[in-house]
């Protein structure tokens, strides 16, 4: 039996995807209302060099840290189904990553409205009150910080793929 190592670039996107995870539970909640969702960016930029499987992946991993990292969610295993359905939409622009750049940021908008939108049903199903206003504002913030994130985050991925090193 042969012991396979994770790649470099597999390696550097589960630190990420931790270290996202461990800000988003312990410092965003101490800086105000507004909550960006730190984890999309690496989904997004994750599905957006590798293709759908690469961003569902993604997209599984990132969810089971949210379930994991205390708060935690109510409803386990909804969000790495969500995050996974998040890493297909970025995914899907893959081969038209290349050709545009306002791509990335749209592609973080659409992404993180997938997550968003999942947690409003899940906040409607519960009988607990809608916060509009903070879900547009953190769609904002995610969006902003992910088109800040995802194209050095894609390039710095397809150089690691590119000298062999992924």
């Amino acid at each position: 039996m042969t012991l396979r190592l994770p790649s470099r670039l597999a390696t550097v996107q589960a630190l990420l995807l931790v270290l996202a995870a461990l800000l988003a539970a312990v410092v965003l909640p101490r800086l105000g209302p507004v909550q960006p969702d730190l984890l999309v960016p690496f989904v997004v930029a994750g599905g957006l060099r590798g293709g759908r499987t690469t961003g569902l992946l993604l997209g599984l991993a990132a969810g089971w840290l949210v379930d994991l990292v205390p708060p935690g969610t109510g409803a386990l295993g909804l969000s790495p189904l969500t995050y996974a359905g998040a890493g297909l939409v970025a995914g899907a622009a893959h081969r038209s990553s290349r050709h545009s750049a306002a791509l990335p940021a749209a592609t973080v908008l659409a992404a993180a409205a997938v997550v968003l939108g999942v947690r409003l049903v899940v906040t409607l199903l519960d009988g607990r009150p809608l916060d509009l206003v903070g879900a547009g504002l953190s769609l904002l913030a995610t969006t902003v910080i992910g088109a800040a994130l995802v194209p050095p985050l894609v390039h710095h991925q397809r150089r690691l793929v590119h000298r062999g090193r992924a």
